[in-house]
């Protein structure tokens, strides 16, 4: 992968206060980007952008909040004057099995995880055609791949798989890349109380899968990728004893 510097780029990472999120913020830090953090958790959002070299922006806020989208942007632009990159990795995970798949719980997995998304993205879209900006997906090998008692998450990741395939499409002609990453098992909070110490030791890390995004996006743009899966050399569930 390429070490390519992004100074002077301004990124923004919902989901940045932990995570996959905050790991891509750090990663993109150390390649001399600007970063603005959105989320929920003010106190986590502002120890992560306190960590940062450089210091980032917090902004603490409900992405699937009316108008958090547009107010977003409008905030960055207002202290940058710019936006170059985008970063989904708010999200929200939990396992259930379709019988106790109900209408509320369907609803706010797909808000966070794929409609936050849509509108976020349509809000930034003009200020990311304008830098000739990327924007980056973090799905879910979830989204290719099945497991029970998944059936609200599977449908989140799925769509925002096939919104990225539409979205490269349409920022061809506006000098936009669009990444779309699916992640395998990934050792962040999302797993407290359903993954043992000893499954989770097998995991990726987030930090790796930080790296890794941060790599993609500095990477020669002559290059289009499609859908990257990133997985563990092994599955993290079944011990080779």
């Amino acid at each position: 992968m390429s070490e390519k510097r992004l100074d002077g780029a301004v990124a923004l990472v919902t989901g940045g206060g932990s995570g996959i999120g905050a790991a891509v913020a750090e990663s993109l830090a150390k390649r001399g980007a600007q970063l603005v953090l959105a989320g929920r958790r003010e106190d986590r959002l502002h120890a992560i952008t306190n960590s940062l070299q450089p210091s980032g922006v917090a902004l603490p806020v409900d992405v699937t909040a009316p108008g958090a989208p547009g107010q977003i942007v409008d905030e960055i632009i207002g202290r940058f004057g710019r936006l170059d990159v985008v970063v989904h990795a708010a999200g929200i995970f939990e396992k259930r099995p379709i019988t106790e798949t109900d209408e509320a719980f369907w609803h706010r997995t797909l808000d966070v995880n794929l409609s936050a998304v849509v509108a976020l993205t349509r809000s930034a879209w003009g200020r990311l055609a304008e830098s000739a900006g990327q924007i980056v997906l973090i799905s879910s090998v979830a989204a290719l791949q099945g497991f029970a008692e998944n059936t609200a998450y599977a449908a989140s990741k799925g769509g925002l798989n096939a919104i990225g395939e539409v979205l490269r499409e349409e920022g061809r002609a506006e000098g936009i890349r669009v990444l779309t990453i699916c992640p395998a098992q990934t050792d962040t909070e999302l797993w407290d109380g359903s993954a043992p110490p000893d499954v989770r030791s097998r995991m990726m890390q987030a930090s790796g899968v930080g790296d890794v995004v941060a790599s993609l996006i500095a990477s020669d743009r002559s290059i289009d990728f499609a859908p990257v899966i990133l997985r563990p050399p092994s599955n993290p569930w079944v011990t080779d004893g």
